[in-house]
């Protein structure tokens, strides 16, 4: 099967690069400098949309929203049965479908964490995709990270809790990263030590189940350190300051559309 991925920005390289080895990928590009980069990472690059249509079974489309129209009008005559891939922002399956004059579309929310293979990803399908292409579109898709069918309406909830999310978490890493200088490291020995202790404990909450709770009362021992430090977080309002900032996030993505 060869996937045809028409952009190689930060998505389109992203995805080409997690699922290379599960399907051929053959590239377009306007630009010759990224057309020449996909290239020398090892990818097929078509020289014309009409080569790489007459060439891919699915179509991956990963270009900026303004370039959606001029791109779609070139190829849609021409997508006859493939499926189309959208990880477009902001660009809805009637949208889509209404552009394009076909079903068998699957609109993709992915976010930064697709540059190594760890990205949170939710999906949508349209009417006209079978149940069987769902499940190779899920085999092999599932290389770039999770992936979460949701309903289209979720989609601007989901690009605050998961789309903006990795900037709150970095967030939240510098914040524990400069406490830690204040109390003696390195910030780059602090950065590491909590880089590791969250992903450690994300793994834990994962693997080992449970609410996140149920786990801060087995680390909070009575009377101990650790209850200080939550103490500091309840009076501060931090769990509603999280949730009013992915609430605002989320008002702002519905905006943008």
């Amino acid at each position: 099967m060869t996937i045809g991925v028409i952009g190689y920005g930060n998505m389109g390289e992203s995805f080409s690069k997690a699922i290379k080895g599960h399907a051929e990928i053959l590239v377009y590009d306007v630009s010759d400098e990224k057309r020449q980069r996909a290239l020398s990472e090892g990818f097929g690059v078509a020289n014309s949309l009409e080569f790489l249509l007459e060439s891919s079974d699915w179509l991956l489309l990963a270009v900026k929203p303004k370039d959606v129209e001029g791109v779609i009008k070139t190829i849609r005559e021409k997508i006859g049965d493939r499926l189309l891939i959208s990880v477009v922002a902001g660009l809805s399956l009637s949208k889509m479908e209404e552009m394009s004059k076909t079903s068998k579309i699957i609109r993709l929310m992915p976010n930064i964490n697709a540059l190594v293979g760890k990205a949170t990803i939710a999906c949508a399908f349209g009417g006209g995709v079978k149940e069987e292409e769902k499940e190779s579109f899920k085999k092999v898709f599932s290389k770039a990270g999770s992936l979460y069918e949701i309903e289209e309406s979720l989609f601007d909830a989901f690009t605050a809790l998961a789309g903006s999310g990795p900037a709150f978490a970095f967030k939240f890493v510098h914040a524990l990263a400069l406490a830690g200088v204040r109390e003696g490291f390195s910030y780059q020995l602090a950065k590491s030590i909590a880089i590791d202790m969250l992903l450690g404990s994300c793994e834990l909450l994962k693997v080992m189940g449970g609410y996140p709770e149920d786990w801060i009362s087995k680390v909070a021992s009575p009377g101990g350190t650790t209850i200080e430090g939550i103490k500091v977080l309840e009076e501060r309002g931090f769990t509603g300051i999280v949730m009013e900032c992915i609430q605002k996030t989320s008002e702002k993505a519905k905006r943008l559309l």
